[in-house]
């Protein structure tokens, strides 16, 4: 039988680690997606910091799931060797929180530049797999992965990234559940629980919604 770990972004209980840390234990939920800390992104922590949280939510239990990163959440216009920085030090925080998970994003703005985004998400995974960690490609609105024809491509085209699949996301999108979970199913890595109505696009607790969850 499989067992289903359930994970969370924490930060949407409580702001400081702390809070956190009492939200994932009042839950049962072992595990952490971390986002931000007390306002801050995990993309903007320092090594120090990194260390600091890390000692305090193995003192607590909690274990890292992944790093829930915003890299590529960006526009396609990015000066690429620039942000390499900016992917580079959320591999070096993923070693930290000893986690090989970092969930990204495939850039805003570039629908049109299909190349460049296939481009520039194999070097992101090139760089990845430097530091034995992996990249999860989320589909999110707006950026290039938001559909299921342009997550296809990616699949199709990026060797070394993962998946996540967002149901709300995709319903935000127009893109039924039916089409999404048939193509997606088993090519996804983890799956987000998030809901919605899709004629309203309103967030309803999982169940209640269109996602088929």
């Amino acid at each position: 039988s499989m067992m289903i770990k359930l994970c969370a972004f924490a930060d949407e209980a409580e702001s400081s680690l702390a809070g956190q840390i009492a939200a994932l234990k009042r839950n049962n939920i072992p595990y952490l997606e971390l986002r931000s800390i007390a306002g801050k992104n995990v993309r903007d922590f320092s090594l120090d910091e990194a260390r600091e949280y890390a000692k305090i939510l193995a003192e607590n239990g909690i274990a890292v799931w992944s790093i829930g990163s915003p890299i590529g959440k960006v526009g396609i216009d990015v000066d690429i060797d620039a942000y390499m920085k900016d992917v580079r030090h959320v591999c070096e925080l993923a070693k930290i929180f000893g986690t090989t998970r970092i969930r990204m994003f495939s850039f805003f703005h570039a629908y049109e530049k299909r190349e460049i985004v296939m481009a520039y998400l194999q070097k992101m995974a090139d760089v990845a797999k430097e530091y034995g960690v992996e990249l999860y490609h989320e589909n999110e609105k707006d950026i290039y992965g938001d559909v299921a024809k342009r997550v296809l491509h990616i699949m199709e085209n990026v060797q070394g990234l993962k998946y996540i699949y967002d149901p709300a996301n995709y319903l935000q999108c127009d893109q039924a559940a039916k089409l999404t979970l048939s193509l997606f199913h088993n090519k996804t890595d983890y799956f987000h629980i998030k809901d919605v109505i899709s004629q309203t696009g309103q967030l309803v607790p999982a169940g209640y919604g269109d996602g088929m969850i």
